[in-house]
C-alpha cells in the first residue's frame, strides 16, 4: 500500500511539472504574438503619419505646400498657414 501512495504521488508531481511547462511555453507564445502585433502596429501607425505629411510641391484644395516654409502656399502667391 505504501509504494502504491508513492507511485501516486510521484505522478502527480510528474503531470504538475507539465501542466507547468505547458503554462510556461503559452505564455512565451502570447508574448511574443504581442511583441510582433505591437511591432505591425506601430509600422503601420508610421506609415499612416508618414503619408498623411504633405510633400514639397503636393497640392490640394487650391493650395500647394512649401517644404521650404513649412506651410501651404496659394497656387496664386498668397499664403495660408
Amino acid at each position: 500500500m505504501e509504494k502504491s501512495k508513492r507511485e501516486e504521488r510521484k505522478q502527480r508531481s510528474e503531470e504538475h511539472k507539465a501542466e507547468l511547462e505547458r503554462l510556461k511555453q503559452k505564455r512565451r507564445f502570447q508574448s511574443r504574438v504581442t511583441f510582433v502585433v505591437a511591432v505591425l502596429g506601430l509600422a503601420v501607425a508610421g506609415y499612416v503619419l508618414a503619408a498623411r505629411h504633405p510633400k514639397d510641391g503636393e497640392e490640394r484644395n487650391g493650395r500647394i505646400w512649401s517644404a521650404a516654409h513649412g506651410h501651404w502656399h496659394d497656387k496664386y502667391g498668397a499664403e495660408t498657414r
